[in-house]
């Protein structure tokens, strides 16, 4: 009978969509504006756009709340959202008619934290009333932005400083990276470093202590420096030999270290921050001192100061040289001095191998030098040249300028010689 009679065309539902306003809403109107309108709307609807609800529209400062879009056909929960449409008679009332308009196909639900919101007012003094601060902030309009700096102020008053603050109006998540805390090397990250053939690239970190010339001194390295050190080398050598190092003397160079103990530039990185810590400036700049240390206290500690010498424009000295050991030296096991090795101390006749260096004053074996050091020597220290005067260290340095001068002039003069001979020779 249904073929024979067949009844009026089915019509597929209307697929509307549902906006959950985090709200009572009692003037629509509003409502649209908060959304900023049914064209809006539109546009976050048909352009897969998020919905904004801001609710202060006029107010450029406002955080907005971001609505997530969600397709009802892709609902598991099995929860239907329809419109129907009910009519009652105004005569029975008991009679009811239901119509379905539409089955919703788009949700729109504002599920994030609702953020601060900085109204940019001000209140007036012994009065409830607040002054907009928005026409004093940013221009309005075309006319007032032309002339905004030059505008004058408004009776002659400063505009109020609005500062939002950045943390509860740049995110419209709520994000726990703004208070979390920060990595350091602590047990844990030891913990992942354990083991052999680990990569250590990703978790190095400088440990080493630097300090000042004026600051306290450390008395010890951090725990995490230990822990690297031992860590890193397993070997009880290396750090014996360090330890007797600083334990013969407590002040060293760089260069001066690694001439020593001939270790590698990597280890002897990794080792020195457990044994000293290094002298940014000050008397005794460019130094390693031993935890515990304080040469400022001792005037005895005069020898162990830094001076720096520069050989400019010469042709004997060459212009540029890495200050360390050549780790070839090794391989002859001779403690002697290899032949691309910088030498710590300097010894009068013999050419330093670098145009500048920094020498300890008991490193320079000039007796004139080594002269004015013991009859010059004060009680009193001065932040700037220690325990002796400036003076006296611009002497040494001249004196250390000099030997190279006479050093190189008899060079010349063998070369000379040597040349004279071998035309002899030929002849």
């Amino acid at each position: 009978l249904r073929s024979l009679y067949p009844g009026p065309p089915k019509q597929d539902p209307i697929e509307l969509v549902m906006i959950s306003y985090p709200g009572i809403i009692k003037n629509m109107d509003k409502a649209l504006e908060t959304l900023g309108g049914i064209n809006a709307i539109n546009q976050a609807y048909f352009n897969n756009r998020p919905l904004e609800l801001r609710h202060t529209p006029m107010n450029p400062f406002t955080s907005c709340l971001a609505a997530e879009r969600k397709m009802e056909g892709k609902l598991t929960s099995g929860t239907l959202h329809v419109a129907i449409r009910v009519k009652r008679k105004k005569k029975d009332a008991s009679v009811v008619k239901a119509e379905c308009i539409g089955l919703v196909g788009t949700q729109f639900k504002f599920d994030s934290l609702c953020d601060f919101q900085y109204l940019p007012i001000r209140g007036k003094p012994n009065s409830d009333v607040f002054d907009d601060l928005i026409p004093r902030l940013i221009p309005t309009d075309l006319p007032s932005a032309l002339c905004w700096w030059d505008k004058p102020e408004m009776n002659g008053e400063e505009t109020p400083l609005f500062l939002p603050p950045y943390q509860f109006s740049r995110y419209n998540t709520p994000s726990n990276k703004i208070l979390c805390r920060e990595t350091v090397f602590g047990e844990k990250t030891r913990k992942k470093a354990l083991g052999h053939g680990h990569n250590l690239r990703v978790e190095r970190k400088a440990l080493s202590i630097n300090v000042q010339g004026h600051q306290d001194f450390p008395t010890a390295p951090s725990d995490d420096a230990l822990a690297d050190a031992n860590f890193r080398c397993k070997n009880e050598g290396p750090h014996r030999m360090l330890f007797d190092l600083f334990e013969e003397r407590p002040l060293w160079t760089r260069v001066a270290v690694a001439y020593r103990t001939k270790l590698e530039e990597t280890l002897l990185k990794s080792l020195l921050q457990k044994y000293a810590f290094y002298i940014n400036n000050g008397p005794w700049g460019r130094l390693w001192c031993k935890f515990g240390h304080d040469p400022r206290k001792d005037p005895n500690s005069v020898g162990y100061q830094t001076l720096m010498v520069s050989f400019r424009q010469h042709t004997k000295i060459p212009e540029r040289q890495r200050l360390k050991v050549s780790t070839s030296e090794r391989k002859f096991g001779d403690e002697g001095e290899g032949t691309n090795s910088v030498n710590y101390m300097y010894t009068p006749g013999k050419l330093p191998k670098v145009r500048q260096m920094w020498y300890s004053l008991c490193d320079i074996e000039i007796p004139s030098a080594q002269e004015l050091l013991r009859k010059n020597q004060s009680l009193e220290f001065n932040p700037q040249t220690g325990f002796i005067s400036g003076a006296i260290l611009d002497q040494i340095r001249f004196l250390i300028k000099e030997d190279v001068k006479r050093t190189s002039v008899e060079m010349e003069v063998d070369e000379s010689d040597g040349v004279e001979v071998t035309m002899d020779e030929e002849w």
